[in-house]
Parts: C-alpha cells; structure tokens; sequence
C-alpha cells in the first residue's frame, strides 16, 4: 500500500470517528504525499483522482465543521487545477483529455454546494457558465 492511500485510509477512520483534527492532518499528508507522487509521474490519472478526492474529503471535513468558506475553497483547488492542465500546451495530449473530462467532476461538487451555501450572484452566474462551457467541452467517446 502506498503512503498516501494508509493517509487517506487513516484520515476517513478518523473522520468516521469523529476525531476531525487527526482527520484534517491526516488528509493534509496525504496531499503532500499525492503531489509529491503526482509531480513525478503527472500522466498517471489514478494520482490526480486520489488528489481529487483527499481535496473533497477535506471540504466535507470542513462543511462539517461549520466552516463553509474553507469547504468552498477546497472545492475549487481541484477544479483550477483541471482548468489550468486541460488548456496549458506543454502537457500531454492525454493529460490534457483526463483534466478536460475531470473538470465535470469538480465542478459539480461546487454546483451543489453553492446550492447548500448561496454564493453572490457573480459567483453563482459564473458556475452556471463554467458549467455550460464544460459540458459543451466534453469530449465524445466513440
């Protein structure tokens, strides 16, 4: 097993056990370990998932703990950087389709949330936007 998945593993027995500090430091490692990881092998897709979801676990950990700003936050690292790796041009053509299609998998997430927690209406309107764009965006598999 790798680090980063006995973190993780660690992280969400500590979130199910209601220790949300250990839990936070725990989630906290693992991205630390992921990046590390990721950073040196940016192809693999199983990587940046897992990133993905240490970012959600921390945003639910966080929603959990009345702080809605900071959950919000940590929705939206992992859908800038989708953003940024699906239009940059010196990472891989494939690199490049896995961040495009992911980008409707964290933006969902901030779609529900700002339904949970009304955000301004700038933001609000720019998630519907960035939604629409996404979904015209998707690539088709044949």
């Amino acid at each position: 097993m790798e680090v980063w998945q006995s973190l993780l593993l660690k992280g969400n027995d500590s979130f199910n056990k209601l220790s949300l500090p250990l839990a936070e430091e725990y989630y906290h490692q693992a991205i630390e370990c992921l990046e590390h990881e990721w950073h040196a092998d940016i192809e693999n897709s199983n990587l940046l998932m897992a990133w993905i979801s240490v970012f959600h676990n921390l945003a639910v950990l966080y929603e959990e703990q009345g702080q809605p700003k900071m959950a919000f936050r940590y929705l939206q690292i992992p859908h800038q950087r989708m953003t940024e790796l699906s239009q940059q041009s010196q990472y891989s053509d494939d690199l490049k389709f896995v961040a495009l299609r992911t980008l409707k998998i964290t933006l969902m997430p901030l779609l529900a949330f700002s339904k949970k927690y009304p955000a301004c209406d700038g933001c609000l309107s720019s998630l519907k936007k960035m939604e629409v764009a996404v979904n015209a965006s998707q690539p088709v598999m044949h």
